[in-house]
């Protein structure tokens, strides 16, 4: 039940690592004159008033999207009618911009006060013009690489923060005591059409691997890809991260070594200093597309931000068993390395030190006290 007479924050986002940070911030932002409204997953949907769910709008490529297209229409319809209805103060918009930069220019039209940008889009690597988009529509932009602000120094009238990267700080706080057994970690995605391009690869890998290392493997994956992954769990132990993410962090950290789908997990395993390498496989024209857009020479956001290809990245048809145990042998082998670098680069992304997701609350709460 709406009340009419609280102020009101809503949430937009459309990814599981963005809720994860917005789990561990509401509890910093909690006022008894506001109400939290947004698009919620498992973590948030008893914690703030679901207009939305994450996985009806989650999804990568251009091909990859389109079986969704209808049910991302009837999310953004919630959200705009609510914004018309109730008049929200402050809109955060958090990453996913194919669906949060037409929502707030339509917010703003709708007459939401104060909008907040938390986690940009990467302009750095394409798409350069939307930042125009978001000194346009956006009050405040929350920043969490340190090389973005250069791209928005042109608009002086945005509110500009560099907070650091949220996950520097929630990483911290995984137990270091260690497993029994000695084991390397399997994540083959977060989305049904990824599951899909890598489990084959990744289970014929795994059935050499096992034999020629001595290492039991870990699957960490959701309940909901059960079927697709039938082959590869019965090679490896289990772990459902819908069911225990901190368990999966912490099995990453104490891990020989691990294969990680380009992504979230992938800083997360750079963060907690774990050897890997990274894969990504996706539709061929979508990859096509994306070669001829993308400004960037790598895809891990590990190497982009310290400037070499510190972790190797499998990508199409380089992701092969062949070339799995290839470069997990070369992993092995420069591990020492890779953690010497992981190390910098957690001080590149929290140069200030302290609590990234204090600063963050700050600048939220910063704006819910001009009501």
């Amino acid at each position: 039940m709406v009340n009419p007479m609280s102020k009101k924050v809503v949430f937009s986002l459309g990814d599981p690592s963005a809720e994860k940070i917005l789990n561990s911030i509401l509890p910093l932002l909690e006022s008894k004159d506001w109400e939290f409204y947004g698009i919620t997953g498992n973590l948030l949907e008893k914690k703030i008033t679901s207009l939305g769910r994450i996985e009806d709008i989650s999804a990568t490529g251009v091909f990859e999207i389109l079986p969704k297209i209808p049910r991302i229409f009837k999310v953004r319809g919630n959200l705009l009618r609510f914004l018309e209805r109730e008049k929200p103060q402050i809109l955060v918009a958090m990453d996913s911009p194919g669906f949060n930069l037409p929502l707030i220019k339509e917010a703003k039209k709708l007459g939401v006060k104060r909008v907040v940008y938390f986690i940009l889009p990467q302009v750095w690597a394409w798409k350069e013009s939307r930042k125009y988009h978001l000194a346009q529509y956006a009050d405040v932009l929350i920043s969490i690489l340190p090389f973005e602000r250069e791209y928005f120094k042109e608009f002086p009238h945005v509110e500009f923060h560099f907070v650091g990267h949220p996950s520097v700080e929630l990483l911290d706080k995984i137990p270091t005591e260690t497993p029994k057994g000695c084991y390397f970690v399997i994540f083959p995605g977060s989305r049904k059409n990824e599951i899909k391009k890598h489990a084959k690869v990744l289970y014929q890998a795994t059935s050499i691997a096992v034999k020629e290392l001595g290492l039991k493997a870990v699957l960490l994956t959701f309940k909901n890809f059960k079927g697709l992954l039938k082959p590869l769990r019965k090679l490896s132990k289990v772990v459902y991260l819908d069911e225990n993410p901190q368990k999966g962090l912490f099995l990453i950290k104490h891990a020989k070594f691990g294969w990680i789908k380009s992504g979230t997990t992938a800083l997360e395993t750079a963060l907690l200093e774990t050897p890997h390498l990274i894969f990504y496989k996706t539709n061929p024209l979508t990859h096509f597309l994306a070669k001829r857009l993308v400004k960037v020479p790598h895809l891990h956001l590990a190497n982009i931000v310290l400037g070499e290809r510190v972790v190797p990245e499998l990508l199409q048809g380089e992701l092969t068993p062949k070339n799995l145990l290839k470069t997990t042998y070369h992993i092995l082998e420069i591990g020492d390395y890779q953690r010497d670098q992981f190390r910098i680069l957690k001080k590149l992304l929290n140069p200030k030190g302290g609590s990234v997701l204090k600063r963050i609350a700050e600048i939220i709460r910063g704006e819910m006290e001009k009501f």
